[in-house]
């Protein structure tokens, strides 16, 4: 009797899971019909939009908590640090916290650093820099990386950024005559187009297949695992703990003359 009971409860559980079965395949077959009976308008949010009380009830604690870590000082500027093309002092800063976190961080020498100055989203005016301030200057999940390359493909590098009209650059110094490369110089010396130099750059401008300065994209990379967001923080920080106020300025890194007399780019 048990025995055909448990026979019975399985017949039934079985006859359960093809009814649900033939409910599924049915209902993935069934064609989607759209609802003509929906109404939508547009509602045009701008300054002039009255906040939702509810919605700020709810969102007001989070707020506050966010805006008391946000304003947290964790620097200080002595001058204004903007950015801008070919070159400039929040350029410089930037580009020469990579070169000098990625020679700590890396077993072997890396010669040059560059970033570009579109991924700096904000200028840091001098007096104090908040953390918040951190995060509108790189909002960006960029991650260090070292590449290998060779003097020749570095050459082509210092093209490619005349081409642009200047990038953050540090380790490195370029001068242009016109839109051509004139002159070219890593760690202040000439460059062996033999030679192999590493640079240090973030993994969103060496991604393959970039249009802008696309030879950092052809050659393989090595991952630091490091934001740039976070060595930036650590260098600011950094500079506080040395009760130094950051400090940077142009320095002919990147220079374009009028000049039309042409040099071999070495």
């Amino acid at each position: 009797m048990q025995k055909n009971r448990y026979a019975g409860i399985r017949l039934l559980s079985l006859l359960l899971a093809l009814f649900m079965w033939q409910c599924a395949g049915f209902h993935r077959q069934a064609p989607f019909r759209f609802d003509n009976n929906v109404a939508s308008r547009n509602i045009l949010v701008d300054s002039t939009t009255s906040a939702n009380p509810d919605m700020e009830a709810l969102i007001s604690p989070y707020r506050q908590k966010l805006n008391k870590v946000m304003g947290k000082i964790v620097g200080h500027a002595a001058v204004d640090l903007y950015r801008g093309k070919p070159e400039a002092p929040l350029n410089n800063f930037v580009a020469d916290l990579m070169l000098r976190r990625a020679n700590r961080e890396f077993p072997e020498t890396v010669h040059v650093a560059i970033t570009n100055v579109g991924g700096l989203r904000t200028n840091i005016p001098a007096g104090p820099i908040t953390l918040g301030k951190i995060y509108e200057v790189m909002p960006f999940e960029n991650e260090l990386v070292i590449l290998e390359m060779t003097g020749s493909q570095l050459i082509t590098l210092g093209k490619q950024i005349g081409e642009v009209h200047g990038e953050c650059i540090a380790g490195m110094q370029l001068e242009f005559t016109g839109e051509r490369l004139t002159r070219i110089r890593v760690q202040g010396q000439k460059v062996n187009p033999e030679k192999i130099y590493r640079v240090v750059t973030t993994d969103y401008l060496s991604s393959p297949g970039r249009r802008k300065l696309k030879i950092l994209g052809e050659v393989p990379r090595k991952f630091l695992g490091i934001k740039l967001r976070d060595a930036i923080l650590d260098e600011v920080k950094a500079w506080e703990a040395r009760g130094e106020p950051i400090t940077a300025k142009v320095e002919g890194r990147i220079v374009f003359k009028e000049s039309t007399s042409a040099g071999n780019g070495r």
